[in-house]
């Protein structure tokens, strides 16, 4: 494929990811629904990407060469290790700090039970198989690869990603996730919430796309999502952990959080340099 048709189907993606959300919002006008989790507006916000991606490699001449579906298992077990375990790791390092510092609480552990807390995450887990293949088969699977076969280097390759899969939540956020939700999770608000949320995508997009290029699948980017999906909303909307006033900036077990924030960054810069 020559650059140009590589470029229109780049802007193509780009064009209808982005209008996903917008166009799943809208339709929950003309179609209500009780809930904007149980809609037709957040099928379609989720689908119309991974759709995209099908049509583009099937019949727009992009191919299924880079897509990554392989698993690649040898020579890659580590990183598949580390996709396992660079969120479980990130959380104990930043909640046993919170700790230390007085500003988060394990109450809800101790009285719930930690049986409790892994059956809440194993829910979360099958819960979030289905939505991160599809979000995974378009960022790591098409954006990625096809930014890569550009010529693109791997730093601005993740960020430009980074860019779109960040633009593509804003409507989900806005308009597809019940606030109450938002206000359970978080004390900082809506623009808060969505402002930190932005920033948090691009250590993410560069642990994961670093994943996506040392190992040549996109596995092991899925396997870190549903780790960050299985764990985190359980964490903090089961009770399970609080935190002291003003102190969940700092250390939220989301991406979002400050700390989590920086550890991202730290692994995936190293990544950068670390020869595969």
């Amino acid at each position: 494929m020559n650059k140009s048709t590589a470029s229109r189907n780049l802007i193509i993606f780009t064009v209808v990811t982005l209008s996903a959300g917008w166009l799943g919002a809208w339709i929950n006008t003309v179609i209500p629904s009780p809930s904007p989790q149980e809609s037709l507006g957040i099928l379609i916000f989720l689908l119309l990407p991974f759709l995209a991606v099908f049509l583009l490699r099937g019949f727009g001449k992009d191919g299924w060469k880079d897509f990554g579906l392989r698993l690649n298992l040898k020579g890659n077990r580590g990183w598949y290790a580390l996709a396992l375990l660079v969120y479980p790791a990130s959380i104990l390092l930043t909640l046993g700090l919170g700790a230390v510092f007085g500003a988060v609480s394990f109450e809800g552990l101790r009285t719930q039970g930690f049986g409790a807390l892994l059956a809440a995450i194993a829910i979360g887990f099958a819960g979030s198989l289905l939505k991160n293949v599809g979000e995974e088969f378009a960022w790591r699977g098409y954006l990625t690869p096809r930014f890569k076969a550009l010529g693109l280097g791997n730093f601005p390759n993740h960020m430009l990603t980074g860019v779109i899969w960040g633009l593509w939540h804003v409507p989900y956020w806005l308009f597809l996730l019940d606030p109450e939700l938002i206000n359970e999770y978080s004390s900082l608000g809506m623009t808060g919430f969505i402002l930190m949320g932005l920033i948090a995508i691009f250590p993410t997009a560069l642990v994961f796309g670093e994943l996506r290029l040392k190992t040549g699948s996109l596995w092991p980017a899925f396997l870190a999502h549903n780790a960050i999906n299985a764990i985190n909303a359980p964490l903090v909307l089961g009770g399970f952990v609080t935190f002291k006033s003003n102190t969940e900036f700092c250390f939220s077990p989301g991406t979002e959080g400050l700390m989590m924030m920086i550890l991202f960054w730290a692994l995936g810069l190293w990544m950068l340099r670390k020869k595969k």
